[in-house]
């Protein structure tokens, strides 16, 4: 089994449920901006990743978000670095796992994967940490797709 792993820098969005308005009598879908920047930066860097490869016969992904910390986590004056006694140890809110997993899938479909019903494992994690982002694992078999 061949592994790909690479880092994508920034704020990790979810891939919320779609927006619309009603213009007259047909309703339009909103973009979240944000959320199509981050999901043009992981197709950039999967595209680099993968280089030129795809995976067959089943995908394996690792996912591990990491969010900074708020500032309320942290001591004031001298001790402003220092993490108060009550700040979490786990990351338990928004925004929710299943939905920056969602934004991954769509992101990757059409470079690492050719559907993403071609997932059959993920392991997330959403943690705090100092480098904000997601590190993203495919594991699977891997072959070279046709450039043409």
């Amino acid at each position: 089994m061949d592994k790909v792993t690479f880092f994508v820098p920034g704020r990790p969005r979810p891939q919320g449920s779609m927006k619309f308005i009603n213009k007259g009598k047909r309703s339009i879908p909103i973009q979240n901006e944000k959320l199509e920047h981050w999901r043009s930066a992981m197709t950039m860097f999967a595209h680099e990743a993968m280089r030129g490869k795809a995976v067959a016969d089943g995908v394996s992904l690792s996912l591990v978000f990491t969010f900074p910390r708020p500032k309320n986590h942290y001591r004031t004056g001298k001790y402003s670095h220092v993490l108060k006694d009550s700040s979490p140890d786990r990351m338990l809110k928004a925004p929710d796992i299943d939905k920056l997993i969602r934004a991954v899938l769509d992101s990757l479909t059409g470079i690492v994967f050719v559907d993403d019903c071609e997932v059959d494992r993920i392991g997330t994690v959403k943690q705090w940490g100092p480098r904000e982002g997601v590190e993203i694992t495919v594991r699977g078999r891997f072959y070279a797709v046709s450039q043409g």
